[in-house]
């Protein structure tokens, strides 16, 4: 709650002064001096806090500059995702895949039937490029039997217990009581379907009657039943006959059974995850008498170009930010939405990305090595287009080794037990690494050129010393001899990129997250110091209004003590000229 007070004072001229308290302010009002105290007192604390607005005001402008950093930053990692998948991924060279290694699985049927009504396929990238005829011979079924029929809503009258099993199931009791009816017997049987193997299901077959049918959860799976204590139940509802068999089989357990290139394979089950390595199919229908599937395995192509075509949409926002940045207005001014103009920081990312785009890639082995050279131009505004997709087309089908080979970053060793773990390097490196092993295969040490501080060693990994250029490498080596290894490494088109995200766009320890961080220190300090001046100034504004306060009462007080005299003297002369 605000509460006011006022002290107040009047002259002799009717002009009053007054201190007036509202809350925590106090402020003066009046002018028996006939100065204006208010505007005094109001430039001077204007003229203490006019350094915190200089303050406040490098805030708000580095508060946007770190809004337009975090949006490059964005853009940049969408430019690095856009290439992970035709990068040779940094964590694991020697052992990960991408879309160079993605497989796609096309099928047609010999008859000119649609193939996926038989048979679903997908492949991994461990599968072979080849070509396998099929036909489906079988579908795997799991074994189901049935009662004979019974009351829907009736209790059964029927008292025992009974035993039910499928392959691998164990062997599960059902007790059943004369109040239960064939539904209550449905679900006593599922409460065990999970153990058991078994599940039970209720077929409406006319007004007021019904089938329980048994099924094997899984197919080829064949259903035991035994009757153990009271009545046969299973024998009562018609399941079995007089020797314990079923009498009423609706479907035999069976395996699929598949012709592949001439060779019988039988499952189980309908999905078939084992018999071609790296092939997954799914059986869904048999194949007509006369009638095969070819199946063909090939590269899949079309992840390669909408990664291709991805990147050329993310370079092309990257291109636009940058674009923004630069602009001028009429004036000649930057424009108000070029908060980054003339950014060195921006300007070094711009210059090494366009410096990747335009060049031609360390890795590349055939004559595909740059981008034109895949129908990829730069336009007058500096953006990505894809001019002539017929090359790019051309190129996957044709090349797609060489593809491959301009964007993914090339390892050769004269020692195939040096394995690549990691390489967050954008360079290129040729040279020879002279290793000392020790009697158990861990690594005693490793120098190049005779400078052991290059890489440090940790067991059997071999890890580039920070800040050296092989900063960013690490391999896996088991060895027990001395040896001097060359290792040749260059780097791809997508690697350049990805290492340029990196370096720039890292989240952690990016340039831009660096100047990010910079900026917010400033802006921490800088609220420090506004915030001081401006209560150093509330400090100032109290003492001048305390001190114009005073000075208003003394003159007013003045005022009034001339104003008494004034008028006793005008009294003196009065009574005298009476």
């Amino acid at each position: 709650m605000t509460t006011t007070t006022t002290t107040a004072s009047t002259s002799a001229t009717g002009a009053t002064s007054a201190v007036n308290v509202s809350g925590s302010t106090t402020y003066v009002t009046g002018t028996a001096s006939g100065l204006d105290t208010a505007s005094i007192i109001a430039a001077a604390v204007a003229q203490k806090t006019a350094p915190a607005d200089t303050l406040d005001a490098k805030v708000t402008a580095n508060t946007t500059k770190i809004a337009s950093y975090q949006s490059l930053q964005s853009l940049i990692t969408a430019l690095s995702t856009s290439m992970s998948q035709l990068a040779t991924p940094q964590d694991g060279v020697m052992s990960s895949t991408n879309a160079f290694g993605d497989k796609a699985v096309s099928l047609t049927a010999s008859d000119g039937s649609t193939a996926t009504n038989y048979v679903a396929a997908s492949a991994t990238s461990t599968a072979a490029a080849a070509t396998y005829t099929i036909s489906v011979n079988q579908l795997a079924a799991a074994q189901k039997v049935a009662s004979t029929s019974q009351s829907s809503t009736d209790a059964l009258g029927l008292a025992g217990s009974f035993t039910l099993a499928a392959g691998d199931g164990a062997a599960q009791t059902i007790a059943v009581t004369a109040d239960m009816t064939i539904n209550d017997v449905a679900t006593a049987i599922n409460a065990a379907s999970s153990t058991s193997g078994v599940s039970a299901s209720v077929i409406q077959t006319a007004t007021g009657a019904a089938t329980l049918v048994l099924s094997a959860n899984d197919t080829n799976q064949s259903i035991t039943a035994t009757a153990t204590s009271g009545t046969d139940i299973l024998n009562a509802l018609g399941f079995t006959d007089a020797g314990g068999a079923f009498a009423n089989v609706l479907q035999a357990a069976q395996p699929a059974i598949v012709t592949v290139d001439g060779a019988q394979v039988t499952s189980d089950t309908n999905q078939l995850t084992d018999s071609i390595s790296g092939i997954s199919m799914s059986l869904l229908s048999t194949t007509p008498p006369g009638t095969t599937l070819s199946m063909a395995v090939n590269p899949d192509y079309s992840s390669v170009k909408t990664a291709i075509t991805d990147f050329i949409t993310a370079y092309n926002a990257l291109r636009t930010f940058v674009t923004t940045n630069q602009a001028m207005g009429s004036d000649g001014t930057p424009s108000s939405s070029a908060v980054l103009f003339a950014d060195p920081l921006l300007r070094s990312a711009s210059q090494t990305l366009g410096s990747i785009i335009a060049g031609d890639s360390p890795s590349a082995t055939g004559s595909l090595t740059n981008l034109a050279d895949l129908g990829i131009t730069l336009d007058d505004s500096n953006n990505l287009v894809l001019t002539d997709e017929t090359t790019l087309d051309n190129a996957l089908l044709s090349n797609l080794p060489q593809v491959a080979s301009m964007f993914q970053s090339s390892f050769t060793t004269s020692d195939s037990s040096l394995m690549m773990l990691q390489n967050t390097s954008p360079n290129a490196f040729n040279f020879t690494m002279d290793v000392v092993g020790n009697p158990d295969g861990s690594i005693a040490s490793v120098s190049v050129g005779g400078d052991s501080s290059l890489f440090t060693v940790d067991g059997n990994r071999i890890v580039g010393a920070a800040g050296s250029i092989y900063d960013g490498l690490s391999f896996a080596l088991v060895t027990t001899g001395s040896s001097s290894i060359n290792v040749d490494i260059k780097p791809g088109f997508a690697n350049e990129i990805t290492s340029f995200a990196t370096q720039y766009g890292d989240t952690s320890s990016g340039l831009i997250e660096q100047q990010i961080n910079s900026l917010t220190s400033l802006d921490t300090s800088y609220t420090t110091q506004s915030d001081q001046i401006r209560s150093d100034a509330d400090t100032y504004q109290t003492q001048l209004v305390a001190k114009y306060a005073t000075m208003e009462q003394e003159v007013s007080a003045s005022q009034m003590v001339q104003a008494q005299i004034q008028a006793i003297l005008n009294s003196s002369s009065s009574s005298t000229n009476g």
